[in-house]
């Protein structure tokens, strides 16, 4: 299977420098002949900033022959993708008797302009112009509830599109309203699945970056068990204002910081650290962002540097493991349990359901461990339902 990748995401704690990676990655992936758009859907949008270029938001943003920047303007993409499906609630509700105007406020939904981005993101992944999407993401906390946002919702809407659904929906008669709500619906769940797929699919990778302070990276691994959890595949970590000397720095101070990127690099043993080192000058413009690492063994920085980790059914001795990637959950607590033909993994604050394989369904859940970076869940036989089948 290829190593090379589509998508290339960056999160991090606010300030430690993702819009400086993201764009030195792709403008390195742009010097070596690949066709990139580097996307913002930080709110901060600092990667014209970043460049020393001027941006306009909404537009692709000519670099150069090879490299294009688009700043998402979520106002823009709610007007264009969602005023559809918003002014057929707000129908709904005026004829319900509530006021137009405040109808339109209340169709406003919590997260939709970064589900927006996320779709306009998937959309550039279909575009045969491009060659490699390189995202500067959000902080840490608002990236994972935005990557967690599409499985979350997807899961809601296979309820509400159950067979049952449109029986019931049927029987009521036809409504104009409500039926082009449906459609409607139907699509979104369609655009969902296209997101999902895209952003935990084979050709997309997250890389994490940091700064050696010690809340920073405790963060960051909260962050990295987050993300794997979710399905997302990091495959580097960049550790950025890295003191390589203690020459011009207090040296108590410069100590701890490389102290804890050694212990950083003994917990992840499986994933690459990659130290971007301090520089007096921060590195803006296209000359200073060619002088930064973004990649490892000579690698190119569209290629996954590590493997995913593998994950499924396996038979045992006793019955089945189910494997799940996690990696570092470090000390946060994992819980696991089961509804119905749910699997419910809780790792810290993070919580994912997840649809048993059918053969699992049919047995009883034992226990889990993590172990060599998943989370792996006994189950056994449950004679009784074996003999139904």
């Amino acid at each position: 299977m290829s190593n090379q990748v589509r998508l290339v995401l960056f999160s991090g704690k606010g300030g430690v420098g993702k819009s400086t990676l993201a764009a030195a990655t792709a403008v390195q992936l742009a010097d070596a002949g690949r066709r990139v758009r580097l996307v913002s859907t930080d709110p901060a949008h600092s990667c014209g900033d970043v460049l020393a270029l001027p941006m306009s938001p909404g537009a692709a943003n000519v670099v150069n022959k090879k490299l294009s920047v688009t700043i998402l303007d979520a106002h823009t993409q709610r007007i264009a993708s969602w005023r559809a499906l918003q002014a057929i609630a707000v129908e709904l509700l005026t004829e319900s008797g509530v006021d137009p105007i405040h109808a339109a406020e209340l169709t406003i939904l919590p997260g939709i302009d970064e589900l927006l981005s996320l779709l306009a993101v998937t959309d550039l992944l279909a575009d045969p112009e491009i060659d490699v999407v390189v995202v500067d993401g959000g902080p840490t906390a608002e990236t994972a509830r935005l990557l967690a946002l599409p499985e979350a919702l997807e899961q809601l809407l296979a309820v509400i599109l159950t067979p049952g659904f449109a029986v019931a929906r049927a029987a009521r008669g036809p409504v104009a309203a409500k039926a082009t709500v449906l459609t409607a619906v139907q699509e979104l769940a369609a655009d969902l699945g296209r997101v999902k797929n895209a952003l935990s699919g084979v050709g997309s990778v997250v890389r994490l970056v940091t700064t050696p302070e010690k809340v920073v990276l405790a963060e960051t691994r909260r962050h990295l068990a987050t993300l794997t959890l979710l399905g997302h595949h990091v495959d580097a970590v960049f550790v950025n204002r890295y003191p390589i000397s203690s020459d011009n720095w207090p040296r108590k101070w410069a100590q701890k910081q490389r102290k804890r990127v050694r212990a950083l690099r003994a917990d992840l043993v499986n994933t690459p650290i990659i130290t971007v080192p301090f520089k007096a000058a921060e590195p803006i413009g296209k000359s200073g962002l060619r002088k930064l690492p973004v990649s490892v063994r000579r690698q190119p920085a569209d290629c996954a540097f590590t493997k995913r980790v593998p994950s499924g059914v396996l038979p045992t001795v006793s019955g089945y493991e189910w494997r799940i990637p996690l990696a570092d959950p470090a000390d946060q607590v994992i819980k696991v349990g089961r509804l119905g033909d749910n699997a419910i993994i809780v790792v810290g604050a993070t919580r994912r359901v997840l649809a048993l394989p059918p053969v699992l369904c049919r047995c009883v859940m034992k226990g889990a461990v993590v172990r060599a970076q998943q989370v792996v869940i006994a189950f056994e036989p449950d004679e009784s339902i074996w003999r139904q089948a």
